[in-house]
């Protein structure tokens, strides 16, 4: 066993810190142990390389993290991964049994981090004259919220906003389909009519998708300041964007026999849109 892990103590796989691991997996309470901490409610959970270089690289607070030295991976990445212990509140080795106990999938990794997220607000986003990001209107499906957030990172895009919301932002399938996004991306929950202020105090425009809508989203005027708005799975979004002077409604076209993409995928299309044209990348007309 590398040294790095020989110092460090043992979590059971019955005990606090696996059974806090579990829970933040399977997104249920935390135990009593943690839920008085400061932070608590950011807990989420990621495992494997990739999430410790993201996390180091964004400066995220770990407050835990378990290894397994029996893994060969372990060993292999002892390096890069005593930079994560140097950064963790708290570490220890679990063993085999333990991985298995935590992870909700086939073919656990050999570590696992818990990190809190940051808590931002509206204010904290940094304004400037041309800007895309996007709003969340009520989505519910972790793994879709953490596409919106790739995409938004992927397009070089400024912030999500969740409103409505339907799924904790610290969702474990979130934070892993959002592939660092979640680290990346300034997202920010906040109440809808605090929202509404905010987007109408600042000048964006709201591009809303709306299988309603009659302009296609490439007709769009994309300059200034713009938040793409997508909306529930299943109830789209809600009617009250329609009504707000700020609003523009716009439909992609489909030209099959379904009646709209999946919710990632539409935002990531508007999304695209509106910040290569800020760009000077995409010209229309």
């Amino acid at each position: 066993m590398t040294d790095i892990y020989k110092n460090l103590p043992t979590a059971g796989a019955s005990g606090p810190q696996v059974k806090l691991a579990n829970r933040l997996v399977l997104s249920k309470k935390l135990p009593e142990e943690y839920i008085g901490e400061a932070d608590a409610n950011r807990f989420f959970i990621c495992e494997g390389d990739w999430a410790c270089s993201m996390l180091l690289r964004n400066n995220i607070k770990i407050r835990m993290v378990l290894v397994c030295p029996e893994r060969k991976e372990a060993e292999e990445n002892a390096g890069t991964f005593a930079n994560v212990i140097k950064a963790a509140k708290e570490a220890f080795v679990i063993s085999e049994k333990a991985c298995t106990r935590i992870s909700d999938r086939d073919g656990a990794d050999y570590c696992f981090i818990i990190g809190v997220l940051p808590e931002l607000k509206l204010e904290d986003i940094k304004l400037k004259a041309n800007m895309t990001g996007v709003v969340m209107d009520g989505l519910e499906q972790p793994g879709n919220i953490g596409a919106v957030l790739r995409s938004v990172d992927a397009c070089g895009g400024d912030f999500a906003i969740y409103v409505n919301r339907r799924c904790k932002t610290t969702h474990p399938r979130l934070i892993r389909a959002s592939l660092g996004a979640a680290f990346t991306v300034p997202f920010v929950e906040a109440e809808t009519d605090e929202l509404f202020r905010w987007l109408e105090k600042n000048g964006f425009k709201a591009v809303v998708t709306d299988l309603s809508a009659t302009k296609n989203y490439i007709d769009e005027d994309y300059t200034g300041r713009i938040a793409v708005v997508c909306g529930n799975e299943y109830k789209g979004i809600s009617p009250v964007w329609r009504e707000k002077d700020f609003s523009s409604t716009v439909i992609i076209p489909m030209l099959g026999s379904v009646e709209s993409l999946n919710v990632g995928f539409a935002s990531t299309l508007v999304c695209y849109e509106s910040a290569l044209r800020q760009k000077g990348i995409v010209k229309r007309g």
